[in-house]
């Protein structure tokens, strides 16, 4: 592609979003996006930012992480795939998450793009169209396709329409230069996104520009892993020098002796407490195996009797021999209903002895008795009885045993921790006791083998990151020269809106640096004869509006005639007093004067900025969209909604009475 190309830029005609439930008041909106700007305007917390993160995710299948250090333009779309996933849950309610998405209408050059992705849906497409503008020929229409394969398609399409070398670059182009949002990106304070800008916006190769990304990051690359094998060779050659020491060092035989009959009794001390230990855990595990044992014989038991008194005797008989009145006596307490105390084993076994029975208190014939079956039922009980003693001994036993296992256990930690700080405090002296067995000479060099291992890979990698580094050289020399032959216009745009919003002349002077941590270009920013090279060095205001007009500059110099860029702004104008606001106001006027669109969002309020936008533009050239129907008002905002109502006004009248030109 030649120096003089300009990228065809897509410019949102229409949105849609179906059942959008963060705007719970109004879950299904369509929106019409006219020429020159429009205004979302409302109040704090409406989802103005969330609005734009939805249209740029619809266009580019991600929504940026903030959190994330930008690396290349390639990692940074593959990174915020994921990142995307979730982005919008919490603000979609889960009734809605499967039917959720957002429709744009794209113009781009002469062709157009209708396509509706699922708000979880990053890599799919439910619809794709694209077509002629100017008749109605299809270019595709994706209806046999899969999500999956839309999302190829578009990708594929938009790519070659734009001018780039791949859809990540136009994913990195529409969020880091055409969008300014609530992360606050700076082009002009980060040198690795300016400098991919760069690359993209004056016209170079973008086949260029795609291996400039790569390799940059190749060479960042390598030189962190030349970097962590350092530290690496480092650590061990401080272990080594330890080790050389130790062994030269000199310290009296008693001192030695001394140290070695310590040490040996904290260890004799520590497999003690360990054999302590697995002993309890023993005792543990017998005791559970006994309590085991003891519960199923006690359950057989139970069984067995229950088995014998239906059996054997008849219950209408021998009631006083059924399980639920023997428990209920020996007990004391009503196995049916819980109630405590004798009167209730008086009232039981007084209507036994009255031949009554205990529940429904009918009349029980008598019978005469089975002597056999009762000696049974008596052994059985007995064998009940011994069997639960045995089972609340085995209960207690383990409840003992668990005790002094988490003793032992914590006195074992105590004597690893003990042992652990004496090796700690008398190193040299063990390394000394050790060098006896040769085992130290041999350490030392095991560790100066692994040491060298390290120290090769960390030259390889320094040496594939100067590799990495004389190639960007190259394309960056390359960038340079297209600069100086694009600097006369695109610094004269520059200038033009960042002096309109300063109010004051200001120069921009392009330094170049060869350094393989500061390998690029950069801006400096000279306002009253004062170079402004650090951040602080500039009000708040004054760096997020400068980065506003050098995004204004690259989308102006960059565009096609036939493909206007279009920037989205979350405007950040509570930064401002009002005379900057009017001024930013004029900025944001003079390049949708040029013919380029604006979607921005701003707070309904007195500001400066709407009321001056819309005196310049007008209706014609402005629309102001009022937000505030889309989801509830706070009760502070509701108590004063007519305030929103009389700042809508006077937007308006500035509107009805606007459209000199910028």
């Amino acid at each position: 592609m030649s120096q003089s190309a300009k990228l065809l830029l897509p410019k949102i005609k229409k949105v849609k979003l179906y059942r959008f439930s963060l705007f719970s008041l109004e879950p299904n909106i369509e929106i019409d996006i006219n020429d020159g700007v429009f205004c979302l305007a409302g109040a704090n917390g409406l989802g103005k930012s969330t609005f734009l993160a939805a249209v740029n995710f619809a266009i580019t299948g991600i929504v940026p992480d903030p959190g994330r250090k930008f690396m290349s333009a390639d990692e940074y779309y593959r990174h915020c795939i994921g990142y995307s996933d979730d982005f919008f849950t919490g603000k979609i309610s889960e009734d809605d998450r499967e039917a959720a998405a957002i429709s744009v209408h794209l113009q781009l050059g002469d062709h157009f793009y209708h396509l509706t992705k699922g708000v979880f849906e990053p890599q799919e497409l439910r619809e794709l169209t694209i077509g002629e503008s100017s008749s109605d020929k299809s270019i595709l229409n994706g209806e046999e396709l899969t999500p999956t394969q839309r999302q190829q398609e578009y990708e594929q399409h938009i790519t070659e329409d734009i001018g780039l070398a791949s859809f990540p670059q136009f994913v990195f182009l529409q969020h880091f230069v055409l969008t300014f949002d609530e992360r606050r990106k700076l082009l002009l304070w980060d040198k690795d996104i300016l400098n991919l800008a760069l690359f993209l916006g004056i016209g170079a190769d973008f086949k260029r520009a795609q291996k400039a990304d790569s390799l940059r990051r190749e060479r960042d690359k390598a030189a962190s892993l030349a970097r962590n094998y350092s530290w690496q060779a480092s650590g061990l050659r401080d272990e080594i020098e330890l080790l050389r020491k130790a062994m030269s060092a000199e310290g009296s035989d008693a001192d030695l002796e001394s140290t070695k009959v310590q040490h040996q009794s904290l260890a004799d001390e520590l497999e003690r407490k360990q054999d302590e230990v697995n002993e309890k855990k023993g005792q543990l595990h017998d005791a559970e195996l006994k309590r085991m044992e003891v519960s199923s014989e006690l359950t057989s038991l139970q069984e067995q009797y229950t088995e014998e008194f239906t059996r054997q005797v008849h219950k209408r008989s021998r009631v006083e021999l059924h399980p639920l009145i023997k428990s209920s006596v020996s007990e004391m307490k009503c196995a049916l209903c819980g109630s405590l105390g004798s009167e209730v084993i008086e009232s039981i076994q007084s209507k036994i002895q009255s031949n009554h029975c205990p529940l429904c208190n009918s009349p029980i014939p008598e019978k005469s008795a089975d002597i056999d079956s009762i000696v049974t039922l008596q052994k059985i009980d007995k064998s009940i009885t011994e069997a639960k003693k045995r089972l609340d001994i085995a209960n207690k036993s383990i409840e003992r045993v668990n005790l002094e296992l988490q003793t032992s256990e914590a006195q074992l930690e105590g004597m690893k921790s003990l042992l652990t700080e004496y090796e700690s405090t008398n190193e040299m002296y063990l390394i000394q006791l050790s060098k006896q067995s040769e085992s130290v000479s041999l350490t030392i060099k095991k560790k100066r083998e692994e040491m060298d291992q390290y120290l090769k890979r960390k030259y390889e990698h320094y040496a594939k990151r100067d590799e990495r580094q004389n190639e960007l050289l190259k394309l960056y020399h390359e960038l340079r020269q297209r600069y100086l032959e694009a600097e006369t216009d695109f610094i004269s745009l520059f200038k033009e809106l960042a002096s309109l919003f300063l109010g004051i002349n200001l120069d921009i002077r392009m330094e170049y640096s060869t350094g393989v941590t500061s390998l690029g270009l950069s801006f400096n920013i000279e306002v009253q004869g004062a170079v402004r090279r650090q951040l602080y060095q500039l009000s708040e205001s004054q760096r997020f509006f400068l980065d506003i007009a050098l995004r204004m500059a690259l989308a102006r110099y960059m565009s096609d005639p036939q493909g206007k860029a279009c920037l989205f702004i979350d405007t950040p104008e509570g930064s401002l007093d009002i005379a900057y606001e009017s001024r930013a106001g004029q900025m944001f006027a003079r390049f949708a004067d040029a013919g380029h669109g604006i979607i921005m969002t701003a707070n309904i309020n007195t500001s400066q900025i709407l009321q001056r936008m819309a005196a310049i533009c007008g209706r014609a050239k402005m629309v102001l969209h009022r937000m505030i129907s889309w989801a509830p008002l706070s009760d502070v905002q509701n108590a004063e909604e007519k305030l929103f109502q009389e700042a809508y006004a006077q937007i308006e009248a500035a509107l009805d009475s606007g459209g000199k030109s910028a």
